[in-house]
């Protein structure tokens, strides 16, 4: 994933388990994504 604000990319893993809550925060900080943002897509994709 990209983004050109983004000093580097993204790591998404696609494994079937799941994905550890500092995997996600990570994520978000360097994508510099809010968590009530985060939520609002997340409700998207259930």
């Amino acid at each position: 994933m990209t983004k050109r604000e983004i000093k580097r990319p993204l790591v998404i893993k696609s494994s079937p388990k799941r994905v550890p809550v500092t995997h996600i925060r990570t994520n978000m900080r360097t994508a510099g994504m809010s968590r009530e943002r985060y939520f609002q897509l997340l409700e998207k994709v259930k």
